[in-house]
């Protein structure tokens, strides 16, 4: 079956279809974050990871303007570091960073599956984490090892940097309280 994918999507087209896969996961979440806070914060008996889990996305914006705001920001950087990786990687050059973003969307799934089991039902994003974000990041590392352009050794390097992308990516959720009140 991936075979006959990498038929019609080449390379350059699938590191492309990162910034579109993150904007329809995006949305789903941007359209669902508000009714998804109405019904879970008197449905649900209040477990200490559901105390916490509602705690945080409360600060880091439950609204849809913030969550536009920050998705926004978040945007940028993806959009940016295809840009970078599409024109460096022709000329021989390197896939950390776009590893490292990838790395990351693998772990929003995480989080969205596990926010689901603990909710027992929908979480905003949890149908694009699972029937977009997973089958993108699958065939985006499949590839990647296919070509020869990434091995275990940058997989392992790439997730400090993971680490270190994830304050980048929450300055979005303090621009979008800031601008959206």
């Amino acid at each position: 079956m991936l075979e006959t994918f990498r038929q019609f999507f080449n390379l350059n087209t699938i590191i492309w279809l990162f910034p579109i896969i993150f904007i329809f996961h995006d949305l789903e979440e941007i359209i669902t974050i508000e009714s998804s806070m109405k019904s879970s914060k008197n449905s649900f008996q209040k477990s200490p990871f559901i105390k916490l889990a509602l705690k945080m996305r409360d600060k880091s914006g439950s609204t849809a303007a913030q969550l536009s705001v920050s998705a926004t920001w978040i945007l940028l950087i993806i959009t940016f570091t295809t840009l970078m990786t599409t024109h460096f990687s022709l000329n021989g050059g390197g896939f950390l960073l776009y590893i490292a973003i990838l790395n990351l969307f693998i772990l929003q799934v995480i989080m969205h599956i596990v926010q689901s089991i603990f909710f027992k039902g929908y979480t905003p994003g949890i149908i694009t984490a699972l029937f977009l974000l997973i089958p993108y990041c699958l065939i985006a590392y499949y590839s990647l090892f296919e070509c020869g352009l990434i091995d275990w050794h940058l997989i392992f390097a790439s997730l400090p940097v993971s680490l270190l992308m994830i304050p980048i990516f929450l300055v979005g959720n303090l621009l979008g309280r800031y601008f959206i009140h």
